[in-house]
């Protein structure tokens, strides 16, 4: 229950920083342009590579890493106040006592699964600001239709996905290289997580495997197109200038 606890604490910050970073990224260069503040900022010595560069790291470390130490604050106030009103009762039962170590590997685990995250996700990040520098207007409509539209002519046309794949990136794959884990599995929110039907297995924190993920051609493919796609944003901030 504990554990179940501080992920309950954790969740709604990481669903709000993922919209904000998704508004933020899409914004971040058709709104210097839309305001002609980018009028402003080529008028500073800083480079068109400085200041996208700049912008994307807003995006995949200031407010993820910002989020995280919200959630852990958060998890911390919130289980000290539950525990000085003990007669609170949640889901029917008297607040779990505070376990320290619990929430240290927690917390190691929520930053590694982070990283994870942000470094499978990366050229989605790098798209949106792609899309942002291309858009002389409707960014969003520019960031999500165009893939949709042409998953649904390669599905119409050839009756095949691969392109829907790609976009999804799966959320499964991910899990399944950074801790080994298949979603089709049970947890249990103690120290282990098992398979269902099965008894316990190793605990969580046993389960982190960045060498698993770092292997992955799929990370690295995507961190290519990541780098393909900032390269691009950046010119086109440089060149197509409609302010």
């Amino acid at each position: 229950p504990f554990v179940l606890m501080l992920f309950g604490w954790g969740i709604p910050f990481y669903i709000a920083a993922g919209i904000v970073v998704v508004v933020y990224l899409l914004d971040s260069l058709y709104g210097e342009r839309r305001d002609r503040s980018i009028l402003f900022w080529r008028s500073m010595p800083v480079s068109d590579t400085q200041t996208v560069l700049a912008k994307l790291m807003v995006g995949l470390v200031i407010v993820p890493l910002g989020t995280f130490l919200f959630a852990a604050v958060t998890s911390v106030v919130a289980s000290g106040i539950l525990a000085l009103r003990h007669h609170v009762l949640v889901n029917g039962q008297a607040p779990p006592p505070w376990q320290a170590l619990t929430w240290l590997r927690v917390q190691i685990g929520m930053l590694y699964g982070l990283i994870a995250v942000l470094l499978w996700y990366a050229p989605y990040a790098t798209y949106l600001i792609l899309a942002s520098a291309w858009a002389k207007r409707s960014p969003y409509a520019w960031a999500f239709v165009p893939p949709v539209l042409l998953a649904i002519v390669e599905y119409m046309l050839f009756s095949t996905n691969y392109l829907g794949r790609i976009v999804q990136r799966g959320f499964e794959q991910l899990v399944s290289l950074a801790f080994n884990l298949d979603l089709q599995l049970a947890f249990s929110f103690g120290d282990t997580v098992v398979p269902a039907g099965t008894a316990p297995d190793t605990g969580l924190q046993q389960r982190l495997l960045p060498s698993r993920l770092l292997e992955s051609p799929q990370l690295w493919l995507g961190l290519v197109a990541s780098v393909l796609m900032l390269v691009l944003a950046i010119r086109l901030r440089r060149y197509r200038d409609d302010s």
